[in-house]
């Protein structure tokens, strides 16, 4: 692809994000003479534009008047980046509480379009020595403590992630998609993930699922830490802590626990 190409590529994107915007900006149904107005670009121009998001879904076009108008499809991905502005800000404070209690770096979660999963919140740890991840950084979710926490509740998006070819990223990663599945199941009954130098030779997490009001795993929560530091004892201890974590987050999403049924003792 020659430079030219490129960027006659990244000025036809950024034209039509610009047309989306004066589309949601509107009051309501607009005319391709009031966007192209607005936008200041050629009639012929605008018109591929608007067409582009008429075709990808993102808006619509009534036949009769000739006016144009955002879909829902448009509004559904602003909820979503706004969902996941309102899950860190709102699990900010039960993160805090977690990095207090356990000393360990704290990750919340959430799966991306790619099948990986992606740290949307970070908490280093207070040690001196910690873990080397950063904000925004895309992860597997297969091999991963938060990845596996949310796949083990989706299962459609955990068929996805197994039905590529799986990366031996350590000599302790965990390609077998038979062995993974059965993982994924022990998550589902435990209620939580444990990895050990699976994605990184030195490092390992405990994790959790979160749900939202509906009871839909939307997210997890976790800590991080050195793998050396990892022994029987310190998991054993951070596995309650990271499960109240996520069971808070949830609730504050909205969730809220059905009542156990407890069964009747025989005399």
């Amino acid at each position: 692809m020659t430079d030219l190409t490129r960027n006659q590529i990244i000025a036809a994107a950024a034209g039509t994000l610009e047309v989306l915007e004066v589309l949601g900006q509107a009051a309501g149904e607009m005319s391709l003479r009031e966007i192209v107005a607005l936008t200041g670009k050629p009639k012929g121009t605008v018109h591929r534009m608007v067409s582009t998001l008429v075709n990808t879904g993102y808006a619509m076009h009534d036949a009769e008047s000739g006016r144009y108008a955002l879909t829902l499809k448009a509004w559904r991905v602003g909820a979503s980046a706004l969902r996941r502005l309102d899950l860190v800000e709102l699990t900010r404070p039960i993160l805090a509480d977690l990095r207090a209690e356990s000393g360990e770096t704290v990750h919340l979660s959430v799966l991306d379009s790619s099948g990986g999963v992606v740290y949307v919140a970070k908490l280093e740890s207070p040690k001196s020595i910690g873990v080397q991840t950063r904000l925004g950084q895309l992860s597997p979710a297969w091999c991963t403590a938060t990845g596996r926490a949310i796949l083990a509740f989706n299962p459609a998006d955990a068929e996805r992630a197994l039905s590529g070819a799986l990366e031996r990223r350590t000599p302790r990663t965990v390609i077998d998609t038979a062995e993974l599945r059965r993982l994924l199941a022990d998550v589902r009954e435990n209620g939580y993930a444990v990895t050990q130098a699976e994605n990184h030779p030195e490092m390992g997490g405990v994790a959790a699922p979160i749900r939202d009001h509906s009871g839909q795993v939307v997210a997890a929560l976790g800590v991080a830490m050195p793998e050396y530091r990892m022994s029987p004892d310190i998991v054993e201890a951070a596995i309650p802590s990271v499960m109240r974590a996520a069971a808070e987050a949830s609730r504050v999403l909205g969730h809220v626990e059905p009542p156990h049924r407890g069964g009747l003792r025989a005399a």
